[in-house]
């Protein structure tokens, strides 16, 4: 055992960091169906160097553990090759797209990965070097490393995205599918009542008495509300509070429960609140209602048609994934052994 952990130490360094001592490694860690990942694409995803440079920068010891210990370097390895077979199967995804008639050309993926860049740079306010520079500086390798990732990467999630709209270019939703569906969900197209109100808020319940005299008398809400109350938000626009629901949280509930069964014109109050006294104004109101089918159409439309292309697309993959799998020849080599 101890000398398995000793050999272990040893090929440490080529195993986890070869880029390190040897450049760009070309050593062959996985074949798929006669396409070769290798030891430095596989460096390039599992980013071990940066990751280790991370935990030591925060936890010394883990570091020590996990770099030094046979438990340790053993899980490191595990990473590497959990890494490794999902490598596998991006590139698996990928051959199963061109196998579909589906091709996707390293100059599309190397000028999108570019353009993301250039972007993600001048968003930064900083050139594609500045971005170089500062992914060296922070041990981030540098850009040409990042392109590389992000190549892989953009290429599977290319692959993917025209599998999925192929297999799924057939669907379709029919009108008493959108009928059915408005029916079952009417709740999900209902509105919410909603006030349009002004509200004068006063201190004292003698300054918000003296307000309502001055209402009752005949003096306009709005005025009355731009002279007296103490609302920063509403009384330079004569206490006007807008549209507002149920559910509105500047509201205390025994008022909500009052106003919202009040019918227009009423003026309401003086009330004792968690702010002061406050009275009302009812506007305008709004009902509860149910949203005509034609208006949500399109909206039931989309709902469906995409619950529908992703079971379509779910039900095709796993079986044509798991199939193209299963009949694919792949060969893992990490480490010299073969699988």
């Amino acid at each position: 055992m101890r000398k398995m952990f000793l050999l272990l130490i040893l090929l440490l360094p080529i195993v986890l960091f070869p880029q390190q001592e040897t450049g760009a490694s070309t050593e062959v860690v996985a074949v798929v169906n006669g396409e070769v990942i290798t030891m430095e694409m596989l460096n390039l995803e599992a980013d071990l160097s940066r990751i280790l440079k991370g935990i030591a920068s925060i936890d010394t010891r883990f570091f020590d553990v996990l770099t030094t210990t046979q438990e340790g370097i053993m899980f490191l390895l595990r990473y590497k090759k959990e890494v490794l077979n999902d490598m596998v199967d991006q590139l698996l995804i990928q051959q199963l797209a061109r196998k579909e008639g589906i091709d996707i050309s390293d100059e599309e993926v190397g000028k999108i990965v570019s353009k993301r860049l250039e972007d993600t740079a001048k968003s930064l306010g900083a050139t594609i070097e500045e971005l170089d520079k500062f992914l060296k500086e922070s041990g981030f390798g540098d850009i040409e490393k990042l392109k590389k990732r992000l190549k892989w990467a953009l290429k599977t999630q290319l692959s993917l995205e025209r599998l999925k709209e192929k297999v799924t270019a057939s669907a379709t939703v029919t009108e008493d599918e959108v009928k059915s569906y408005y029916e079952n969900n009417k709740d999900q197209f209902k509105t919410q009542s909603s006030i349009h109100a002004l509200r004068i808020l006063t201190k004292t319940k003698e300054d918000a008495e003296k307000a309502l005299d001055l209402i009752r008398s005949g003096e306009d809400f709005s005025k009355v509300a731009s002279d007296l109350s103490v609302d920063e938000l509403t009384k330079h626009t004569g206490g006007d509070m807008g549209w507002f629901t149920k559910d509105a949280p500047f509201l205390d509930e025994d008022v909500k429960k009052i106003i919202f069964n009040a019918p227009v014109g009423a003026i309401l109050g003086p009330y004792k609140t968690s702010k002061g006294w406050e009275i009302y104004k009812i506007v305008e109101i709004k009902r509860a209602s149910l949203i005509p089918l034609e208006k949500v159409k399109e909206d039931i439309v989309n709902i469906l048609l995409s619950d529908k292309k992703n079971r379509m697309w779910n039900d095709w993959l796993k079986k044509s994934f798991n199939e193209f799998k299963k009949q694919s020849k792949v060969e893992i080599l990490l480490g010299g052994g073969k699988e």
